[in-house]
């Protein structure tokens, strides 16, 4: 049976070698709430997607979530929602930020702090304002913008799904309403060792678009062939990793870091 969404106990338990974990008592408490929280929100599927972790140690917890997939404009287009939670109990609306917000957000490096409340300050030069000239007294004062964490982890969520979101060849179709949905004929990985197998979840089914043609070097892959697992990583984005298991027939990916994209990458290659 092809499954409709990925389990969060075989995530975890496939990708605890690579260091993608949570605590056993946030475990415990995603059993239950994540089921709730699917109810409440009024969506398909909602599933754990990461943790990103922080300065203070309360790490986010992100759920990601979605309706509907739809093809548009040669790609698959999934209306997804993001949650964040910090104890695995309570979740909280993750909001979308606008264009010139989120290239705000990518000047801020480092990790984050773990509060939610904190805001960080941008200094930009104001448009509006007149030449500096060597008469003048007062320096002209640059414009100062209060970018809240909340954010930042949103845009870097983003940030990483879009490189990443990775689901087997051939797993998902289009129904004939345009819709992207489980592929249930799906037999499987014909050679799950090799990156020809996966592709990006953005990418329309039967496109031929695999991770293959990405840039070289940007995705690793590791097959144990006696007990028909795959993990696949990023080496963009430290922390991401996906698994597919060819015996349960099942897949799912997780996301453990800072947020932080590997800049580095292209010296490395």
């Amino acid at each position: 049976m092809v499954q409709l969404e990925p389990n969060i106990t075989l995530v975890l338990k496939h990708l605890a070698s690579c260091g993608a974990v949570v605590s056993a008592e946030q475990q415990a408490a995603l059993d239950h709430s994540i089921p709730i929280k699917r109810i409440e929100a009024g969506l398909r599927s909602l599933t754990l997607w990461g943790r990103l972790t922080t300065l203070n140690g309360k790490d986010y917890l992100v759920a990601e979530g979605y309706n509907v997939a739809s093809s548009k404009e040669g790609a698959a287009v999934y209306e997804t929602k993001y949650f964040y939670s910090q104890d695995g109990a309570r979740w909280s609306d993750l909001q979308p930020v606008d264009s010139e917000t989120a290239t705000r957000c990518a000047r801020i490096k480092g990790m984050l702090s773990g509060d939610p409340a904190k805001n960080y300050e941008l200094e930009e030069k104001d448009p509006n304002a007149p030449e500096p000239s060597p008469e003048a007294e007062e320096e002209v004062k640059p414009l100062v913008f209060q970018i809240p964490e909340l954010a930042v982890l949103r845009c870097r969520v983003d940030a990483i799904a879009t490189a990443t979101s990775v689901i087997p060849t051939d797993s998902t179709i289009l129904n004939a309403a345009s819709q992207v949905v489980p592929n249930r004929l799906f037999a499987g990985a014909a050679y799950p060792e090799k990156l020809e197998s996966y592709q990006h979840r953005f990418s329309l089914p039967g496109s031929g678009v695999t991770l293959s043609q990405d840039l070289r070097g940007t995705w690793a892959v590791q097959y144990d062939a006696f007990k028909g697992v795959a993990q696949v990583r990023s080496l963009l984005f430290p922390g991401y990793f996906f698994y597919y298991a060819a015996n349960e027939l099942t897949w799912g990916s997780l996301y453990v870091g800072d947020g932080l994209r590997n800049n580095d990458l292209i010296f490395m290659l």
